[in-house]
C-alpha cells in the first residue's frame, strides 16, 4: 500500500542525524526571531495599546513563517546539499496545478460540510463581513497564508518525516504527527476549549492524515493544497472565537466547538478521498 519513495528522497543529500538536529534548531531559532514582531503586536493589541487592522496584524504574524521557510530552504540546499524541491517530490518536479486542484477540492468539501452544518444548526453562525477589513485581508491571505502552510508542510512532512522516515517509515510518520500536534498546543483556541486532549486529537489526526497521504501519493502536492485551502477558509470564509490568529471572515461561529470541528473535518476528508481519484489522479 505504502511506498518509501517519498521519504527516501532524503538520501539524495547528506542525511546524518546531527545535521537534522542542527538544522531543526536553526529553523526554530529563525521562527522565533521572525515571530518576535508578531508576538509584540499581539500583546499590545490585547492590552489595547495598539490598534492595527486585522490585515496589518496578520501580515506581521505571518512574516515569522516566511523567515522560517527561507531558512529551511537554504539549509536543505546548502547544508544537506540537495534540491529543496525534493521535500515536495523525489524528482524535484512539482505539479503546481495539482497543488491548486487539491486546494480547490478541499475548499469544495469544506463548503459542502459547512452548508450542511448551517442547515442543521443555523443559530451557531453569525454574519461578520466587514468589507474594509475583508478586501485587504483577501489579498494578504492569498499571498501569505500559502507560505505559512507550506513552511509547516515542508518542515514536518517534507523535512523531518523524510529524514526520520528514511531510517524508519512508521517512526517518521508517528513522530512528526505528534510534533505537528504539539506545535499547535500553544494556540489560543486550545486554552479556550479547555481540553488539551481533544485539541491534540484534532491536530495530531490532521498531521497523521497529511503524512499518510504524502507517503501514499509519493509527493507532498496534495497536503500542500489541502493545508493552504483549510487555513485560507478559516481566515476568510468561516472563523471561530479564540482563534490563534485574527481573521476577517464572512461568517463567524458563535462558539468554539472542537468535537464538531473534528466531525466536520472527518466528513470533509471522506468526501475528498472519494473525489480525489477522479479529479487528482489519486489511486483508489
Amino acid at each position: 500500500m505504502f511506498s518509501t519513495t517519498f521519504v527516501e528522497a532524503a538520501r539524495q543529500g547528506k542525511n546524518k542525524f546531527l545535521l537534522y538536529a542542527g538544522v531543526s534548531l536553526l529553523v526554530i531559532v529563525a521562527n522565533m526571531i521572525g515571530s518576535l514582531p508578531g508576538a509584540w503586536v499581539m500583546i499590545d493589541q490585547k492590552a489595547n495599546r495598539l490598534h492595527l487592522p486585522v490585515y496589518g496584524v496578520i501580515t506581521i504574524l505571518l512574516m515569522g513563517f516566511v523567515v522560517s521557510l527561507i531558512a529551511l530552504w537554504l539549509c536543505v540546499k546548502y547544508i544537506h546539499q540537495r534540491n529543496p524541491l525534493t521535500m515536495i517530490s523525489p524528482t524535484a518536479v512539482v505539479n503546481w496545478e495539482r497543488v491548486l486542484k487539491s486546494g480547490g477540492l478541499w475548499l469544495f468539501c469544506s463548503v459542502v460540510v459547512e452548508l450542511v452544518t448551517y442547515l442543521l444548526f443555523p443559530d451557531k453562525y453569525r454574519l461578520s463581513l466587514n468589507w474594509a477589513d475583508f478586501l485587504p485581508s483577501l489579498v494578504i491571505g492569498l499571498l501569505l497564508i500559502p507560505l505559512q502552510t507550506s513552511f509547516e508542510e515542508l518542515f514536518f512532512r517534507g523535512y523531518l518525516m523524510q529524514g526520520i522516515g528514511s531510517w524508519n517509515l512508521w517512526a517518521g510518520i508517528a513522530i512528526t504527527s505528534v510534533l505537528f500536534g504539539l506545535a499547535h498546543s500553544f494556540n489560543d483556541e486550545v486554552e479556550a476549549v479547555g481540553s488539551l486532549g481533544i485539541a491534540m486529537i484534532y491536530y495530531i489526526g490532521v498531521g497523521l492524515f497529511f503524512s499518510l497521504l504524502a507517503v501514499y501519493d509519493k509527493t507532498l502536492e496534495l497536503p500542500l493544497g489541502i493545508h493552504a485551502a483549510n487555513n485560507i477558509y478559516a481566515f476568510l470564509i468561516v472563523g471561530y472565537p479564540s482563534s490563534s490568529m485574527p481573521s476577517a471572515t464572512i461568517w463567524m461561529t458563535t462558539e468554539l466547538n472542537f468535537p464538531l470541528m473534528i466531525g466536520q473535518w472527518v466528513v470533509a476528508l471522506v468526501i475528498y478521498l472519494l473525489l480525489a481519484p477522479r479529479f487528482l489522479g489519486l489511486k483508489s
